[in-house]
């Protein structure tokens, strides 16, 4: 087994359950209330669950990869199918970020700039260590 690998993965994990704590700020930062307002009750309620889950993904990929980074490269259906997925998840949310999202109505201050290129960076590193993780379990 790589202990590179190993190590990433483990970084990974660490970053992700990171994200996770960052994004309680995000509904803030970002005015989800008043932005959200506006919505008919059903579509604020299914915003706020799809966020939910998402963030539930999040904590998932963070402590499997933490606390079960042997198990994600023992080269098994599951392991390559579970690192495929956060590879596949981690290189659409880079796709989307750069062409879905539409940022004009986020303020252009230092802060803003910073912590996107941190996310955007750290999406590369989670998408490069779950394809590593692929490749490995692959071979």
């Amino acid at each position: 087994m790589n202990d590179y690998l190993i190590i990433l993965l483990k970084l990974a994990g660490l970053g992700q359950l990171v994200l996770v704590l960052a994004s309680i700020a995000i509904p803030r930062c970002l005015d989800w209330k008043g932005g959200l307002a506006g919505l008919i009750p059903l579509l604020r309620q299914m915003f706020w669950t799809y966020a939910v889950y998402i963030t539930l993904m999040h904590v998932f990929f963070g402590v499997v990869s933490l606390f079960a980074t042997e198990e994600l490269l023992d080269g098994g259906f599951i392991s390559t199918a579970l690192c495929g997925l956060m590879f596949i998840w981690w290189f659409a949310r880079i796709l989307i970020q750069f062409f879905f999202f539409d940022r004009t109505s986020v303020p252009e201050t230092k802060f803003n700039r910073l912590a996107e290129a941190g996310l955007v960076l750290l999406f590369v590193f989670l998408s490069a260590v779950y394809g590593w993780g692929v490749w490995e379990n692959l071979a």
